[in-house]
């Protein structure tokens, strides 16, 4: 039914909760999450936060090996990436990090939630105040980029974060694909928490 006695105009601005993409500057960490999904492998979570309270995500999956990875040494090389990454993180807070050799990357994620924690118990980590690089990803939701450079102390005065041509500024259009209806399947919109990853996008470099 329409009639208008009853038609509305909502002339508020839409806030959004995440951060816009581009790099965005005084941002601050605000959570490191040690955490398992529902099929049970182990990740670890970086939210940083604005000023306005917006926020965007950064999170790293054990490597394992597929059609990408296929030797102890592709492997390697991918820990390897993957620990610079998140030292990255941990880079802001110390002038000089403290160093570690772990076995695995259980080990390791909690070698740096203990490190981050560390700091806050001396000084809040909003007393940090950061330059973050934040993109969508292939589905269109934001999160903090994992190429290059990232993330840096406002201190710098010469930023080393980049715009990659690989950077999706821009929202991509994903189309809906219409398909018969299932009686069995989920609901709608039913989701896990967490989407599971192998690595940086999975990309084989």
């Amino acid at each position: 039914m329409y009639s208008t006695k009853t038609a509305t105009t909502n002339n508020t601005e839409f806030n959004s909760s995440y951060m816009p993409v581009g790099i965005n500057e005084n941002v601050t960490l605000n959570a490191v999450n040690v955490m398992k999904s529902p099929q049970g492998r182990d990740y670890i979570e970086f939210v940083f936060t604005n000023a306005e309270g917006q926020t965007a995500s950064f999170t790293e999956w054990k490597n394992e090996k597929n059609m990408w990875i296929k030797t102890d040494e592709d492997l390697q090389r991918r820990d390897d990436q993957q620990f610079g990454r998140i030292l990255q993180v941990i880079n802001c807070f110390y002038e000089n990090a403290p160093e570690f050799e772990g076995e695995n990357f259980v080990e390791m994620i909690n070698w740096v939630k203990t490190t981050l924690e560390n700091v806050k118990e001396t000084a809040e980590w909003n007393k940090y105040p950061l330059r973050l690089k934040v993109v969508y990803d292939k589905n269109g939701y934001t999160r903090v980029s994992s190429l290059g450079t990232f993330v840096e102390p406002m201190s710098i005065e010469q930023s080393q974060i980049k715009l990659w041509k690989k950077d999706l500024l821009e929202r991509p259009v994903v189309a809906d694909n219409e398909t018969a209806a299932d009686p069995f399947a989920a609901p709608v919109g039913a989701s896990t928490s967490v989407t599971e990853t192998t690595g940086a996008d999975d990309l084989p470099f």
